[in-house]
């Protein structure tokens, strides 16, 4: 069968004619254009005169002249089909990129050449987009992973480098195994459970989790995780995105503290100012029922000095000595009081020998309280002394000691007892007086606070603050057990140094 009968074929004419295939028959000798097909027309841009009797080659772009050439020439005249990667050019001189098929067709007398061509522009545009998506993520500044959902533990099969610069690892260490092992031991936290959801249920999420370089340093990383399904709607992998969000994980961190100390300066501020309101309202109350008591016994002394009894003389200068010890006990405190509010209390140790410093300290006390009895027990020696402050021992025993006689009642002994332990010094004070409401254990050591047990008592609610001060400046501790009714015991640890001293 010649050519003229294989084109008049109806089935081979209708094929021809209507393929979306560009087609064009040329002679092999001479390459001159036989027939064109309708689609080949109009990809060209040629009407049927003027594609005939032209040459193939014509239809190539200038540089692609031998490359055509040499494709026709290695093709022989077998009936294989060989394929070429091209740019044509229509009439408008136009570049066309092509994939031509060549095949060639052996006739009677001659052999045709068969070329089909498909015009691949959408698809160089779309391999054109998918390489510049490519190199985007390859060099985006966050970490860019694509995890397959179908297989076990979700393995990483890429990641880019913002990935490698963010972690440290590789993409070689990296891909084939589940982001997991960037948690490294830290698996409880709250964003976990979140991306465990997700991932189970194939849902987008973004959480943040605390990470850990290939250095082992800690970064804080918001991931966003968005799952990809088929054209079948079936799960097929999970993109994630990693900000490193180490630097404004910080900063707010900072931020907060700075609030913080802020809201803490406030609430301090209006500590001061309630402090400094009780104050006012304490000193002015315990500074007045003192000097009532000196300014009557005083007028008394005045006017009815001659002809009052010796003993009646001598009860009301005892009232006013007794008055005046108060009040320079009760200024001693005022003043250390507002001295350790502004830091400004110095320690000054020296060898004390406790021993004497409780007999002197009980005598004073005797003095205050007339009518109270102190016993004190000690497994000190007498010449045995200790490292530490006398006046911070003043404010803590005076204190202490004064609150028990001051809580108890006539007749009930106040017990002090002192002993030496492998830390330093135990000094414990024991009564059997109101003791302190459960209720108001807790805020027993917060300045201007007093139970609400102690009646018309006098005191300024100042003396178990200063107390746990001054003791906390020797680095000590304090301990309490006490039960309303029944009495209070406080034990007082002094961790200081023995300088046992030799008899001389």
């Amino acid at each position: 069968m010649n050519l003229t009968e294989q084109l008049e074929n109806p089935a081979f004419r209708a094929l021809f004619e209507h393929t979306r295939e560009a087609v064009i028959v040329a002679r092999a000798g001479s390459l001159k254009i036989l027939e064109a097909n309708p689609s080949a027309r109009k990809l060209l841009e040629y009407s049927r005169e003027e594609l005939e009797d032209m040459p193939v080659t014509r239809l190539t772009r200038k540089q692609n002249k031998d490359r055509i050439q040499e494709f026709i020439s290695s093709v022989g005249t077998g009936s294989v089909q060989h394929s070429l990667t091209i740019q044509l050019q229509n009439k408008s001189d136009e570049p066309i990129p092509c994939e031509v098929n060549l095949q060639p067709l052996p006739l009677k007398g001659e052999t045709l050449l068969l070329f089909t061509f498909q015009d691949i522009s959408e698809r160089l545009r779309a391999m054109e987009d998918i390489e510049l998506r490519n190199i985007a993520i390859a060099n985006v500044t966050s970490g860019v992973t694509i995890a397959d959902a179908r297989q076990p533990d979700l393995p990483l099969i890429y990641v880019n480098q913002g990935f490698q610069k963010i972690t440290g690892y590789s993409a070689r260490e990296a891909v084939g195994r589940s982001c997991r092992f960037l948690q490294g031991e830290d698996r409880d936290q709250p964003g976990l459970i979140e991306l465990r959801r997700a991932l189970r249920e194939g849902q987008p999420c973004i959480v943040q989790l605390r990470n850990y370089k290939k250095s082992g340093d800690l970064f804080y990383n918001e991931l966003h995780i968005s799952p990809v399904n088929n054209e079948e709607g079936d799960l097929t992998h999970f993109v994630g995105i990693q900000l490193d969000v180490t630097e404004e994980v910080k900063a707010r961190e900072t931020l907060e503290r700075s609030e913080k100390r802020v809201r803490k300066a406030l609430e301090r501020e209006r500590e001061l100012n309630d402090i400094k309101t009780r104050f006012i309202s304490m000193v002015s109350h315990e500074f007045r029922t003192p000097m009532t008591g000196i300014q009557a016994s005083s007028a008394l002394l005045r006017r009815f000095g001659e002809k009052l009894a010796p003993e009646k003389k001598e009860r009301h200068l005892t009232n006013i000595e007794i008055s005046l010890k108060r009040m320079n006990r009760l200024l001693d405190d005022v003043l250390f009081f507002s001295r350790a509010e502004a830091h400004k209390i110095p320690v000054k140790r020296s060898d004390i020998r406790l021993n004497a410093y409780f007999q002197r300290l009980i005598e004073n006390l005797g003095s205050i309280y007339p009518n109270r009895k102190i016993r004190f027990e000690s497994t000190l020696e007498d010449n045995e002394s200790f490292l530490l402050d006398e006046h911070l021992l003043d404010h803590i025993f005076h204190n202490l000691i004064g609150n028990a006689l001051k809580y108890s009642e006539v007749g009930n002994p106040v017990r002090c007892s002192a002993s030496r332990k492998p830390e330093g010094v135990e000094i414990i004070v024991r009564d059997t007086g109101i003791g302190i409401p459960e209720a108001d254990q807790k805020k027993l050591f917060e300045a201007f606070h007093r139970a609400d047990n102690v009646g018309n008592r006098q005191g300024t609610g100042l003396g178990l603050n200063i107390a746990l001060r001054a003791i906390e400046l020797l680095d000590g501790s304090i301990e309490f057990q006490s039960k309303q009714d029944e009495g209070s015991t406080f034990l007082v640890l002094l961790p200081e140094k023995n300088t046992k001293e030799e008899n001389q």
